[in-house]
């Protein structure tokens, strides 16, 4: 039955939803600094209270009762945030609770099916948000997903979690920078809290977004990759009592996650070579392994020519997949092609052979000398998609060009079950601000993806090189909607927490940018400096700046000086960057933002913790300078 809403009724509702919207300082739902979504009609009834005054108005309900780590995670994250914002405590129902009690809802469930959202029928990792009376329903999708492996191929489907962190972000005005231990939360307080009708929906553009180590790091710890010793914190960076940085509670705050079922068992299988497999004889086992320039065999390298190392990946493949046993490079997807963490050099008559027809298989754009590991690693991997197509149809191969090996052989053709992820060796992120770095990057993910039979995934560098402070956000901002038809995400290998100190605005960014890159990046870093740093806000923000400038458009991306995929900045290129005029604006900048902290305790600590190698970039800076004056 249709009702009908007189004037008189109208009138109090609207009076009821501005003095709501008043006490509850309502947000602004789509501010710059969030990805965009997809707004539908609301619909109409008052807003949901879900604290009013100081009071719980509403409970928590989880519909799932066996919530994943990442979903209990987000849901234990809402409470928290409600408490630090309102100052209320919300009660975790555990029923469903009556329909005049207002009620977070979050999860599929019957209630949320009448109110039309059909959580089966959401894009994997997607979610909606939906209002009704008394009601905030966060729904994400429940489409399933291969089963997984092991932790090391895992995935899931985790829409309902980022439905509530989307929610704590748009509603709540909650922003994680990094890890709240370390100040990196920010909150904005009020004394209610209240939802004015609402309806949309988001998924991401990529279903690979991980960073790695997800563990975080101990205390005292290193800040670049050249350290032979931890670096000290400046006073009152690290609050009293943290000894660890904790990524793994920290990550899925920023939606970090796959859904992607087929992941790369990187760098397997990595024995034997060094024991015999069980029955195989001497010659056999001989028959594996890399022949060496001095005639002797490696025993840490595998032949990729030989028959004998397909026989022995394959067998693999029938342990797990028809015997229903462990094996370290395969899946329940796929099996991985991924040489051990060295350069292929077989010395044998096959892969020379391989070395001396290897021109015609690649365009002239490629890099010459890679070319020969470049097929025989490709020819290894068409002979496996064949094998692995002609015994297990549903079956993938997982192939990672890597090292010596990362060019694309654009003139072979593969069979319709090669599955690629791109190691970015020789152009990391960072780097990517150079043109031609950038360009190349690209060409080979768009090489690549002509032979895969879907988007390739992404082994990308973040990692900390240098003390010096510096910015590449608009470098990540510009990547990603160029490479997203061609490209289902990223993993991130890091390695030390410089990462998400010093970088941590590009970290921050580039986690954003993986989940849907129309990401105003100017947007995200006015904000981050807004709500971290106080008083020193536009101070923090020009040095922003100005690491972004240095990084992103500053002269060294056009020398002739060639930078090397690795984990440092050469000394030549850190006289460049860094210049004496750039050290001293930063100097300027970073005292002043010091003398504008002083009565902020919580701010100070902040930038001590953002700024914890300044000091010694200085130091290096001065070092530089007065080598380049002996000169």
């Amino acid at each position: 039955m249709k009702r009908d809403i007189s004037l008189p009724a109208l009138g109090a509702w609207l009076v009821l939803a501005m003095g709501a919207y008043a006490e509850a300082k309502p947000r602004d739902l789509k501010p710059r600094d969030l990805t965009p979504v997809t707004w539908m009609e609301a619909p109409v009834h008052p807003p949901v209270e879900i604290v009013r005054r100081g009071q719980a108005r509403a409970v928590v309900y989880l519909a799932d009762r066996n919530p994943s780590a990442t979903l209990k995670r987000l849901v234990d994250e809402m409470v928290e945030v409600i408490r630090l914002s309102t100052g209320v405590t919300l009660i975790q129902a555990a029923e469903a609770p009556p329909a005049d009690k207002p009620a977070i809802v979050i999860g599929d469930c019957g209630e949320t099916r009448k109110a039309g959202i059909e959580a089966a029928k959401i894009p994997i990792e997607g979610f909606v948000v939906k209002t009704a009376a008394n009601r905030v329903y966060l729904v994400g999708s429940t489409q399933k997903l291969p089963a997984g492996s092991t932790r090391w191929a895992s995935w899931s489907n985790e829409g309902s979690a980022w439905a509530v962190a989307d929610f704590l972000e748009r509603f709540v005005s909650v922003r994680w920078y990094w890890p709240a231990e370390l100040g990196g939360r920010t909150i904005t307080p009020a004394g209610s809290l209240v939802i004015p009708p609402a309806h949309y929906s988001d998924r991401p553009v990529f279903r690979l977004r991980e960073y790695f180590p997800s563990h975080g790091w101990k205390l005292p710890a290193k800040a670049r990759s050249s350290d032979k010793a931890p670096l000290a914190f400046p006073p009152g960076a690290i609050p009293k009592g943290v000894a660890k940085i904790p990524m793994d509670t920290y990550l899925p705050l920023v939606r970090s996650g796959c859904s992607w079922p087929y992941k790369i068992k990187v760098h397997q299988p990595q024995s034997p070579p060094g024991n015999p497999p069980k029955g195989w004889n001497s010659e056999d086992h001989k028959q594996l392994l890399a022949l060496k320039k001095d005639g002797t065999r490696d025993p840490k390298m595998f032949c990729y020519s030989s028959p004998k190392t397909l026989e022995f990946l394959l067998a693999g493949c029938q342990r797990a997949w028809d015997k229903g046993k462990g094996c370290p490079w395969v899946t329940s997807t796929c099996v991985t092609v991924s040489p051990p963490d060295r350069p292929v050099d077989c010395h044998c008559p096959a892969c020379r052979e391989t070395l001396a027809k290897a021109d015609k298989f690649f365009d002239t754009g490629s890099i010459r000398w890679f070319r020969g590991p470049s097929l025989t690693m490709a020819l290894f991997a068409k002979r496996m998609c064949e094998a692995v197509k002609k015994r297990w149809p549903g079956k993938k191969v997982i192939y990672l060009p890597y090292w010596n090996y990362q060019e694309c052989p654009t003139k072979l053709d593969f069979p319709d079950n090669l599955v690629v992820e791109v190691a970015m060796t020789t152009w990391p992120m960072p780097l990517r601000a150079q043109a031609e770095i950038r360009k190349g990057s690209i060409a080979t993910l768009r090489a690549w993806r002509s032979k895969a039979c879907m988007p390739v995934t992404v082994w990308d560098y973040c990692v900390s090189w240098t003390y010096g402070p510096y910015q590449y956000p608009h470098v990540v901002r510009d990547f990603y909607p160029e490479v997203k038809s061609i490209v289902a995400g990223s993993f991130l290998n890091g390695m030390n927490l410089g990462e998400w100190t010093n970088t941590a605005p590009t970290l921050y960014v580039w986690m954003k940018s993986m989940w849907n890159p129309e990401l105003d990046a100017d947007a995200v870093l006015d904000e981050m400096c807004r709500r971290l740093f106080g008083k020193a806000a536009p101070t923090a923000r020009e040095m922003v700046r100005l690491e972004c400038d240095l990084w992103e458009k500053g002269a060294w991306r056009d020398s002739r000086v060639k930078v090397p995929g690795g984990w440092f900045v050469p000394k030549r290129l850190f006289a460049m960057a860094w210049t004496p005029d750039y050290v001293q604006r930063l100097k300027t900048l970073h005292n002043k933002a010091l003398t504008e902290l002083a009565s902020d305790a919580a701010a100070k600590q902040r930038f001590a913790y953002w700024t914890w190698t300044f000091d010694a970039f200085v130091k290096d800076a001065e070092e530089v300078g007065k080598a380049k004056r002996k000169r």
